[in-house]
């Protein structure tokens, strides 16, 4: 479906990453918040021939406007397949507000052909900014079984398509978040839980030998978490959640590689009415 309107931020002009721009660079970045080929997800195709005649610019010069909003942060270009991803997209204005919208926004990913890059740090930033803005519901609302009935799959697809590199992905858009995103992110996922720091519990000279743990010990540790993960949060005020079976992430495991989430992500949202 085309994209008829865009949510823009009215702080914007006062941004200090967009500050760093000339006039005709922020033209270009406010472009691509309009154009009608971004789409509902801030990531999208956008060659540079169309990008630069919608903001007023040669090619040569939209290049170096380019590489001007990627140094300042606002967004990620890939130069091979001319495809953009606009930088903190569901942090604000356009996070979804309800587990259906969540739902609909994760369907998305299925059919995506994107970079690699991008999708993952894409899905990690929409993820992030959908626990941000659930924080607003009650405890008691039905949206939070809806959420993590979307969410289970979506995550478990990622974490099967990218490995390693989701983790990094989401560790770094958790920096800066409340500790209810964590923990929920956390009982989600409960292997992203080895990837973040935490402090040592004890002054560096008192740790022995016998507490340093090997890069196999971790590596093993890891592979437990989603077979072991206990309600270890529910002190947190946090909603429940069941981890992934053991099955579940063995049959992941064998699965090839997909573009988006697996079809369960599909039925979990037309069973919430997102999508038809």
């Amino acid at each position: 479906m085309t994209k008829t309107f865009a949510q823009i931020e009215t702080t914007l002009p006062h941004s200090r990453k967009l500050r760093q721009l000339s006039h005709a660079e922020r033209w270009a970045y406010l472009c691509a918040h309009l154009t009608p080929l971004g789409g509902f997800i801030g990531l999208f195709r956008y060659p540079k021939a169309v990008w630069a005649d919608d903001a007023d610019l040669s090619v040569a010069e939209l290049d170096v406007a380019i590489q001007k909003m990627t140094g300042a942060g606002l967004l990620s270009f890939d130069h091979d397949e001319d495809f953009v991803r606009i930088h903190s997209w569901f942090l604000k204005k356009n996070a979804p507000e309800n587990a259906s919208r969540m739902a609909s926004i994760a369907a998305d990913y299925a059919d995506l052909d994107a970079p690699d890059e991008l999708i993952l740090t894409s899905a990690a930033e929409f993820t992030v900014g959908a626990l941000k803005r659930a924080q607003r519901w009650k405890p008691d609302s039905v949206e939070w079984g809806k959420l993590r009935e979307v969410f289970k799959p979506f995550l478990a697809t990622m974490r099967h398509n990218f490995e390693d590199d989701f983790h990094a992905a989401l560790a770094d858009q958790i920096v800066g978040q409340n500790r209810a995103v964590r923990v929920e992110l956390c009982a989600l996922m409960p292997s992203l839980q080895h990837h973040l720091e935490a402090p040592c519990p004890h002054p560096a000279h008192t740790v022995g030998a016998h507490d340093t743990k090997t890069r196999r010990h971790l590596d093993e540790t890891e592979t437990r978490k989603d077979e072991n993960y206990t309600d270890q949060n529910s002190s947190e005020n946090v909603q429940p959640f069941t981890s992934l079976s053991f099955a579940e992430v063995g049959s992941a495991e064998k699965e090839p590689k997909a573009q988006g989430p697996r079809s369960q992500t599909i039925e979990a949202a037309r069973r919430i009415g997102a999508i038809p």
